[in-house]
């Protein structure tokens, strides 16, 4: 474990001998009912609220747990269904199915919520006590011997998008950004703030925190989305919403920040911004979309700006040696899914 923590460790300093590789068995891609409160399981899509989360099975353990090490690539112990804390933090209802989970729009208009929208109400939420239900339990069970991963949390450009909607955070990022701003500040003091809390309550594990996507870091570590940015242009992204995103991160030593191969046109916005420490890119494979060199330049730029870089998804033996020789392993990690199973159609 000291030499697998110790190119851990590597990967943020670009000192790493060799890149970080996992190869995980196929990826299966079928209906998962998401399970409720009293042994009730959900198909279709169905409200959610405080009441009906069941931490044991939310967190899955009536399985066997995943071993720590997987290659190169660790494996903290969190929640194997989908979440939307952040946007059921706000206000949004959740949806939960088979198929996921899914954050409706609180159903108010920019002005109101810039009226209404509070911070301090948000960390009132009975939300908040199931998310602090959900890492304590995690941190039994774990005990000093497993890491306990951050609780998936959105970044603030997916908040407004769940919370205003994504036609209406359209219109008004460019008739009203300054409105824009006001909530969307009020939604990075309550990212942060919840961060924090998660931070305090999960134990440092060797001194350090383990990535959602499965990397290391010696000390406070943010895993931070902005899937949402890919509604927008780069132009409009960095005017209204990357400062937003910027005073998050700042606020944490060691974060990852995660794009999409669709949205790697924020690539240059997400480099401009000094508290980056490292990006993870999802291939997307699973669309029919490969746009390997694309993302191999991207890959190439990432490294070039001194932060780390970590490759999510489906490659094949060739490619994946085809990604390491061309890229710096000081600064590498790649999580590779073997292959996608898909559910035949029924006849």
């Amino acid at each position: 474990m000291d030499e697998i923590l110790a190119s851990h460790r590597a990967f943020w300093s670009g000192a790493a001998a060799s890149p970080l590789v996992a190869r995980l068995p196929a990826r299966r891609w079928e209906p998962r009912p998401y399970p409720a409160s009293g042994g009730r399981w959900f198909h279709d899509p169905t409200l959610l609220g405080p009441a009906d989360v069941d931490v044991d099975r939310l967190l899955g353990l009536d399985r066997p747990a995943a071993p720590l090490v997987c290659g190169d690539l660790l494996m903290p112990v969190g929640c194997v269904y989908p979440e939307a804390w952040m946007e059921a933090l706000i206000g949004c209802p959740i949806l939960a199915s088979a198929y996921g989970t899914v954050a409706r729009p609180a159903g108010v208009d920019l002005r109101t919520a810039c009226r209404r929208f509070s911070v301090e109400a948000a960390l009132r939420s009975p939300w908040l006590d199931v998310m602090d239900r959900v890492v304590l339990k995690a941190r039994e069970c774990a005990k000093t011997e497993r890491p306990v991963r951050q609780l998936h949390q959105r970044g603030i450009v997916d908040m407004l998008a769940a919370y205003l909607g994504e036609a209406q955070l359209c219109t008004a990022a460019c008739d009203t950004p300054d409105l824009v701003g006001e909530l969307g500040s009020r939604f990075a003091k309550l990212h942060v703030a919840v961060a924090r809390r998660g931070l305090g309550l999960r134990p440092r594990w060797r001194g350090g925190c383990v990535s959602v996507w499965n990397v290391y870091a010696p000390g406070a570590l943010l895993d931070y989305q902005i899937d949402a940015s890919s509604l927008f242009s780069a132009h409009l992204y960095e005017g209204v919403f990357a400062e937003l995103d910027a005073q998050v991160l700042a606020d944490f030593p060691y974060n990852v920040v995660h794009l999409h191969a669709c949205g790697l046109h924020m690539l240059d916005a997400v480099l401009g911004m000094p508290a980056v420490r490292a990006v993870e890119i999802n291939l997307d494979r699973e669309t029919g979309v490969w746009r390997k060199e694309r993302i191999l330049d991207s890959c190439r730029r990432i490294q070039a700006a001194s932060r780390g870089v970590i490759v999510n998804g489906l490659l094949s033996d060739g490619e994946l040696a085809e990604f390491r020789a061309d890229l710096n392993p000081g600064r590498a990690a790649f999580w590779n899914w073997a292959e996608d199973i898909r559910p035949q159609p029924a006849g």
